[in-house]
């Protein structure tokens, strides 16, 4: 990315910081990935909520086991959630 990008150019990554869940909780196998955006390559960051909103419960629970696993879409179900917590983190640099 940066041997393509102009110079003043801004790179920017969205990547899960955990879903099902209202605060971080990264995959494990991602954490050296995310640390060395920022330890080795200088890159900020932070994470926001981006929630999956769905028109009923039934509808929640059909995509979340979809896209996401069995087991989250039973936590779905037995809460009754039509909104499913999401974490995304975002990392840019500018060059």
């Amino acid at each position: 990315m940066m041997r393509v990008l102009r110079p003043g150019g801004m790179i920017i990554i969205f990547e899960t910081m955990g879903t099902g869940y209202e605060t971080p909780n990264p995959p494990e196998f991602l954490k050296p990935y995310y640390d060395e955006l920022v330890q080795e390559y200088g890159f900020s960051h932070k994470w926001i909520r981006t929630d999956y909103q769905f028109d009923n419960t039934l509808q929640a629970e059909q995509l979340t086991r979809f896209f996401f696993s069995d087991e989250l879409a039973d936590r779905v179900a037995s809460r009754k959630l039509v909104q499913l917590p999401e974490c995304a983190g975002v990392w840019w640099l500018q060059l």
